[in-house]
């Protein structure tokens, strides 16, 4: 059976209507679909359309030829913060059915809202939740009855929304697909090119209010080191990539694991930059360390705010000084950070909003990503806030375009320190300066 997956076109860097930015990463959740179809005798393709900057316009010349389509609305670096503009998703989907209705929509937005993309999309089935599983079962030609985590229509037109799917052993899926991408078309702009996405653990131990884990279902999956130590080194040697990032939510919640690996891939001796995010309550001096002597060269963490209150009611378990600390041990193993707030969290003020921007600044992280928060749905803050929307925008009683303007104040102030352009320009190469400036530029369409 010829299987196509199609991650959409999306602008880049980002749009107007919403805060998130569409970074041209590889799609890890379809290239596991694709190993695992291939595994089955399959002959499968990833269309990337938004690496490869096809407009929906475009997508009929593409998609000619094929039994089954797959298309995302969200590759798994959108599970947690998917997108709100949907409109280059569904646009493609008008493409896809001139050519054919046996096609079948994945991703957060179908996850959470499964009656509605079927409505909107008149796909065949929307796959809930993690998709790799559900794709296998699909592929080979199942009654869709007996395939957990989809709804459909029957022949009555009447939806059914099967039961959920059993979370997966990510130890059982195969190296990902990496040969159907064109890994050099990736790249992360604070890290480098020739870019892969690679995953340790799905899911997190917390419980902050403004996340929604429904992509990932409960507690913690994590991959053996040997498992993710042949996907990079499937990466590096096949597809030369040069630089990677770990998706995971809390890449070292599990100290001993990442010694291991850490451990593991020194003795491969590759010449690999990786990145990936984590709480600034698991690291420590020892463990910073070992990373950098492995190629870490860059840790993500979510700060959201610098007011102690606003920082106690979300439940995440971490005290503003831990923050700072945290950030001054990744300093001194000369590890580069970037610290994400948010702006528009239920019950802050314009005080409160200042207080961050002044916190962030005297962290000084190598670079700061400011969003508006949004009550996704699954998570705590969507409560009180749900309406007919797939996604709705903020947080009821904050304008959107407001806290755009916020955003503005705030990159401005971070970025646009004299002292920090001067250390920018003469120590980052340029493509990470145009990354500042397209960033920063976004913000004031």
């Amino acid at each position: 059976m010829k299987i196509l997956l199609i991650k959409p076109y999306w602008l880049y860097p980002g749009t107007v209507k919403e805060s998130t930015y569409n970074r041209i990463w590889p799609p890890l959740c379809l290239a596991n679909c694709a190993a695992l179809l291939e595994k089955e005798g399959h002959q499968v393709k990833i269309l990337d359309a938004h690496a490869e900057r096809i407009k929906p316009i475009d997508i009929t010349g593409y998609i000619n030829g094929y039994d089954k389509i797959f298309i995302t609305s969200s590759t798994i670096d959108r599970w947690q913060c998917p997108n709100l503009d949907l409109t280059a998703f569904f646009e493609t989907v008008s493409g896809i059915k001139k050519r054919t209705d046996e096609f079948y929509v994945m991703g957060y937005h179908g996850t959470v809202k499964p009656e509605e993309i079927l409505k909107l999309t008149g796909a065949k089935a929307v796959i809930r939740g993690e998709p790799e599983l559900t794709v296998l079962e699909l592929g080979r030609k199942k009654d869709l009855s007996r395939i957990d985590g989809i709804a459909y229509k029957n022949i009555n037109g009447q939806i059914i929304s099967n039961k959920d799917r059993e979370p997966l052993n990510l130890d059982a899926l195969p190296v990902p697909a990496w040969h159907l991408l064109n890994v050099g078309k990736y790249f992360y702009e604070v890290l480098g090119n020739n870019f892969l996405l690679l995953e340790g653990s799905r899911g997190c131990h917390y419980h902050c209010s403004f996340c929604s884990k429904i992509m990932y279902g409960p507690g913690v999956r994590q991959k053996s080191v040997s498992k993710i130590i042949s996907e990079i080194d499937d990466g590096v040697t096949r597809c030369r990539a040069r630089t990677g990032m770990f998706i995971d939510l809390d890449f070292t919640y599990n100290k001993e694991w990442v010694f291991e690996f850490c451990n593991r891939l020194k003795s491969k001796n590759y010449h690999f930059k990786w990145s990936c995010q984590t709480r600034l309550d698991k690291v420590d001096a020892l463990l910073l360390k070992k990373m950098k002597q492995v190629g870490c060269d860059l840790i993500l963490y979510g700060i959201e705010t610098g007011s102690p209150q606003i920082m106690k009611s979300l439940n995440k378990g971490l005290s503003l000084p831990q923050v700072a600390e945290g950030i001054r041990l990744t300093k001194e193993a000369g590890i580069k950070t970037i610290g994400i707030f948010m702006f528009g969290l239920p019950g802050e003020t314009d005080t409160d909003r200042k207080v961050t921007v002044d916190f962030a600044r005297r962290l000084n992280p190598d670079y700061v990503s400011f969003h508006i928060t949004t009550p996704y749905p699954g998570s705590k803050l969507f409560d009180g806030n749900n309406n007919n929307k797939i996604l709705p925008e903020t947080i009821a009683g904050y304008d959107f375009f407001i806290l755009k303007r916020t955003l503005r104040r705030a990159y401005f102030s971070f970025y646009c320190r004299p002292a920090y352009i001067l250390k920018k320009l003469f120590s980052e190469p340029f493509l990470t300066c145009r990354y500042g400036l397209r960033l920063f530029l976004n913000y004031f369409k």
